[in-house]
């Protein structure tokens, strides 16, 4: 090995040494400020948002400080650099080194060659080669020791800031003098949903799904904590303590529920909020409506879309076909293309010939989609589309080409819901057994609602024959079934006045009177029955089903009438009949309004004492919220997500001067106007 490549192998020696100098420094400046921050959190416990700044803290000071040292280049910038600084190490070269390496130079001289090859100069690179790397490497080492040193939560919190990391505070040993600050709440969803765990640090209020697993935890080496749960009724629940902490483990009730924990002289309150699992939707898109087919031939197509919030578990198509006249029906149902599914979308289709369910002239074929989730705590839930219906025209209907082409009367389509309500709530009775109180009563009133549907839908056929826009029965005051004497004489002289005269009468009755009277029968036993469903009591409902079911029936075997043709439209000269009318000067009774929410100055009452009490008493205060908020759940959210917004700031000792303004808003509403008389000449 000559002299130029002993002199660069050096070179690259010293090079190597520099930047391995470097980034030991940036490692030691990066484990100081983890080092730093883990103890002072593990003495004084620092908020999430701080620990969170210590990764890139470390970093940025890192790049800093790399970016300096490469931007000097000291030594090792090139082979002459090299060889000068040797020979400030060996004066007796007297520059023959530097001559050596010098490429003007080299090769020429060779005297000067094996006067500078006989110089060992390696020791000296390596002594300077450890001198450079020795610091460096000594402090890194004492930052990472440090870090083995500390407890690995400790480390772990300000290395991996987490939500649910806020026990790991006082991990040096220290007490904390009150065991419920702070705590974490795990959460654990139903296997079904497929929703990850989750922690909370030091929560005001939690939301979780029906039916999840809540694990509240806290500092404390005693039983001195213990917990009241106000649901239904208030109960003592069991804590277990051990590994210095307490525990709170229990399943998240259907309702909004408050959290009582005590511990000596200290109080705390938590909110406990359920989210429902909501009911997948099913849009049926095809067939697009209604339809009369001429004979039961032909394919046709179903297509449905369906979505769940969590996941869906199946879907179908289902059907009823009745069949028979007069009084004398059948039913038949069954399902078409059931499909499972693994998502929370999904699709139905599928291609069915109307030959193959065998029917006849002047069957109703029913269809809708149907689909499941994959709720096992309060369910499954089960979600329908829409009915269409499907019918075989029979041979005598076609007794005139200018009848335009209708879907079937509202009569018949009511029968058949009628009897798929009565199926689904004889269903439930059976069921009643092995349900409990919680489920049967939601099923209940999800079938009492589809009741009241059903209801509206006849009442707007009523009205409508009485010449009202949209059913004016039906409104949020009508608390009682409609009395039938005194609609059927108004719909008697609603006929009378709209006609001239009375029409042609069919034994006793009117054809008017004749259609309404079995719906008005069937609308007030619908009333009646799906106020025992209200109740969750299927089983009381059922003969008031079946009553609205016959007299339904009734109501399809009245009279028709059938327009022939189009009707000519009716030209109203606006000129002619203005200002025509009588006025009979006696205006009707005017009832004055309710106040629009009497509550409403009770809860800034509650409200204004909370806000007394957070700048003496900041804990008090955010309990007073929470339980304001309690009984805004389900009412008003958006005044109740402001309040927890607003007792999560005082909890954490944050600045809530905003989030209490904006509470306040909420929770009064309009603006306040007082009818005061001010003195003339008072500015108001």
């Amino acid at each position: 090995m000559n002299v130029q490549e002993r002199v660069e192998r050096a070179r690259r020696r010293m090079r190597g040494a520099e930047i391995a100098a470097g980034i030991l420094e940036a490692s030691a400046v990066a484990g100081t400020v983890f080092v730093a921050m883990a103890i002072v959190d593990a003495l004084f416990t620092l908020p999430l948002v701080i620990r969170m700044t210590a990764p890139p803290l470390a970093v940025i000071a890192a790049v800093v400080l790399l970016s300096q040292r490469f931007a000097r280049r000291r030594t090792g910038a090139d082979t002459e650099d090299v060889a000068l600084w040797i020979e400030s190490h060996f004066p007796a070269l007297r520059y023959a080194l530097v001559t050596a390496v010098d490429p003007a130079y080299a090769g020429r001289v060779p005297e000067i060659e094996q006067c500078a090859g006989r110089v060992a100069f390696e020791p000296v690179i390596s002594r300077a080669v450890w001198r450079a790397i020795a610091r460096p490497l000594i402090a890194a080492a004492i930052a990472v020791l440090v870090l083995l040193l500390l407890p690995a939560g400790t480390v772990a919190r300000v290395t991996a800031a987490r939500t649910g990391d806020a026990l790991g505070g006082l991990a040096l040993g220290l007490r904390t003098s009150n065991p419920l600050e702070p705590v974490v709440v795990h959460v654990v969803s139903p296997a079904y949903a497929g929703i990850a765990p989750a922690l909370f640090d030091d929560p005001a209020s939690v939301h979780a799904l029906v039916g999840s697993s809540l694990t509240i935890e806290g500092r404390s080496a005693d039983d001195s904590v213990s917990a009241v749960i106000t649901a239904v009724g208030s109960h003592n629940e069991r804590i277990t303590t051990s590994g210095g902490r307490w525990r709170l483990v229990f399943t998240m009730p259907a309702t909004a529920t408050a959290v009582r924990l005590r511990a000596g002289v200290h109080e705390r309150l938590l909110v406990v909020e359920p989210i429902n699992d909501s009911m997948p939707i099913v849009t049926l898109t095809l067939p697009v409506r209604d339809s009369i087919y001429r004979r039961p031939e032909g394919a046709v197509r179903l297509s449905a879309d369906l979505s769940d919030d969590l996941g869906l578990a199946s879907g179908a198509f289902e059907y009823i076909i009745s069949s028979g006249s007069g009084e004398n029906f059948t039913f038949k149902s069954g399902t078409i293309g059931a499909t499972t599914f693994s998502g929370k979308v999904g699709a139905l289709a599928v291609i069915f010939r109307l030959d193959s369910l065998g029917l006849q002239p002047g069957d109703i074929l029913h269809l809708r989609a149907v689909a499941r989730d994959r709720n096992v705590i309060s369910g499954p839930g089960v979600g329908a589309s829409e009915t269409r219906t499907l019918r075989i025209a029979r041979a005598d209907e076609y007794d005139s080409v200018d009848v335009d082409a209708a879907s079937p009367a509202e009569p018949e389509k009511n029968a058949l819901s009628q009897r798929m309500i009565l199926m689904m709530t004889e269903a439930l009775e059976k069921r009643r057994s092995q349900l409990n109180h919680v489920i049967l009563l939601g099923e209940s009133q999800s079938i009492a609602t589809e009741q009241t549907r059903l209801r509206k839908r006849v009442g707007q056929i009523i009205f409508s024959r009485l010449g009202e826009d949209n059913g004016a029965e039906e409104n949020d005051n009508q608390s009682k079934p409609l009395n039938a004497d005194s609609l059927l004489a108004a719909a008697e002289r609603a006929n009378t006045a709209k006609t001239g005269t009375q029409q042609e009468q069919q034994g006793d009755e009117t054809p008017v009177v004749a259609i309404n009277k079995p719906l008005l029968v069937a609308y007030n036993h619908m009333w009646q029955a799906a106020t025992f469903l209200e109740l969750g009591e299927p089983g009381a409902a059922v003969p008031w089903m079946k009553k609205a079911l016959d007299a339904l029936q009734i109501a399809r075997a009245a009279e028709r009438i059938y327009l022939r043709g189009k009707s000519r439209p009716v030209v109203v000269d606006i000129e002619r009949v203005r200002l025509q009318g009588k006025d009979k000067g006696s205006p009707a009774l005017r009832t004055p309004r309710a106040a629009l929410d009497p509550a409403r100055a009770a809860r800034l009452t509650r409200f204004d004492a909370a806000l007394k009490l957070a700048q003496t008493v900041p804990a008090a205060a955010a309990d007073s919220l929470l339980l304001l908020r309690l009984d805004l759940i389900g009412r008003d959210d958006t005044a109740s997500r402001a309040l927890e917004t607003a007792a999560n700031a005082i909890r954490r000792g944050k600045n809530a001067t905003s989030a209490l303004i904006r509470a306040r808003r909420i929770l009064v509403g309009g603006v306040e106007r007082r009818n005061i008389i001010l003195p003339w000449g008072t500015i108001p």
